[in-house]
């Protein structure tokens, strides 16, 4: 039941049925954040700057056995639908978010596929600028509404005024005919 192998300097086997496998998962730690210019070490909560939008997240897992072997999956909850592989790397690069509230989960398998489901967490927010405010968008419109109502409302007055203008100088003429008409008779 042994299998022998040839080497350079000498010969080796290995007995498959003793082959001991990893049973333990590998403690998963997210090492920092860095967002706006700023590292934030090991965080478990991060308010980042308003107006943030690129976030960089690292993360390791401890494996003593075969730590190259150690494969990680990853998700932004907010922005990621699904866990994400991700491929002998150990950080991310998120661009383009916007203002709310994220959890960044990650989790780890060993060099033989046990995977640590708890993983670590970070959860994360990001204030909205004044311009993202939802109370500055509401204002916005209120605002709009009520300078287009009072352009309507000066343009009305505009035109009232000018058909009283030319009402009042169809009437002015009327007097005018009217005595010249006294005068010729």
């Amino acid at each position: 039941g042994r299998v022998w192998f040839l080497t350079r300097r000498n010969v080796v086997w290995i007995d498959p049925a003793r082959l001991v496998t990893n049973p333990t998962p590998p403690p998963v730690l997210i090492r920092a954040v860095v967002a706006g210019g700023r590292r934030y070490e090991a965080p478990r909560a991060v308010e980042l700057p308003a107006g943030t939008t690129t976030l960089t997240v690292a993360y390791t897992a401890l494996s003593l056995a075969e730590p190259s072997r150690v494969r990680f999956r990853y998700r932004l909850e907010g922005v990621d639908q699904n866990w994400i592989e991700a491929e002998g790397r150990r950080s991310t690069l998120y661009v383009n978010l916007e203002p709310g509230r994220y959890r960044f989960r990650v989790i780890a398998a060993n060099n033989d596929g046990v995977w640590n489901r708890t993983g670590a967490v970070v959860d994360i927010h990001i204030p909205p600028t004044l311009i993202q405010a939802w109370w500055f968008r509401v204002l916005l419109v209120v605002t709009g509404g009520v300078l287009i109502w009072l352009a309507i409302r000066w343009r009305v007055r505009a035109a009232t005024a000018a058909a009283e203008a030319r009402l009042y100088e169809r009437q002015g003429e009327r007097v005018r005919i009217a005595q010249i008409g006294r005068a010729h008779v």
